[in-house]
């Protein structure tokens, strides 16, 4: 897809036409090699930058090398972007491109510039609070999930969650099987366990990142 493209599935340009307002906010294209650091834990975030390709991790990095994953980027997804509407801008985690990655940015105070139409401003302001409740949102879903002791409910809770996201038994997750264990707390070798186990049982089908769920047999699996 072309820039034009991935930034009308942005939530900042809910509504709006990326082709008249980009050259309005005068933002900058950049792009960041594999592994790259994107943004630092503990860093000031000013810029709304929006993923066009490639996948970044929002993850806290401890120094014994383990990665505590809170988020996957895809194309579309706004990078760090609740960082920078906190009175602070300080980001509590590391954003890292998981390959080679493109992005388009532009200054978080340029949407309050009065230079700038007012219905347009009121727009972009209006779509980066959605974008914050939305943010809360997945993160309560998480918090959820984490909030059970075995690896069968946080599953089940997790994709169930994921289910009622898209309004659909059948769907798909942003994670491979590792970055999902990571997600969830869990050793990857239980995930595994556990999700052969529950397909074993009826309850679910998967093959990679791709999952059904079968709900006549999710009744009373959570309290397990």
């Amino acid at each position: 897809m072309e820039p034009l493209d991935i930034l009308k599935t942005c939530i900042l340009f809910r509504g709006l036409d990326p082709a008249e307002v980009v050259p309005l906010l005068e933002g900058a294209w950049s792009d960041y090699p594999a592994q790259a650091e994107v943004v630092a834990e503990g860093n000031r975030v000013d810029r709304l930058e929006v993923l066009l390709s490639g996948t970044m991790r929002a993850a806290r990095l401890d120094a014994d090398g383990s990665e505590f994953l809170y988020q996957q980027l895809r194309p579309g997804f706004l990078v760090a972007g609740e960082a920078a509407c906190t009175p602070k801008r300080t980001c509590p985690y590391t954003v890292y491109a998981l390959e080679r990655c493109a992005t388009w940015s532009v200054p978080r105070d340029r949407l309050d510039d009065p230079a700038l139409p007012p219905e347009l401003r009121l727009a972009l302001l209006g779509n980066l609070l959605a974008f914050v409740g939305n943010q809360n949102m997945k993160k309560y879903y998480k918090i959820d999930a984490l909030s059970v002791k075995s690896a069968r409910q946080r599953i089940l809770k997790y994709l169930t969650a994921q289910a009622g996201r898209v309004g659909s038994t059948s769907f798909s997750i942003p994670f491979d099987r590792e970055a999902m264990a990571n997600y969830l707390c869990l050793n990857r070798s239980v995930l595994s366990h556990t999700l052969k186990e529950l397909e074993g049982e009826g309850v679910l089908a998967f093959r990679k990142n791709q999952f059904t769920l079968f709900p006549e047999k999710l009744s009373g699996q959570h309290t397990k």
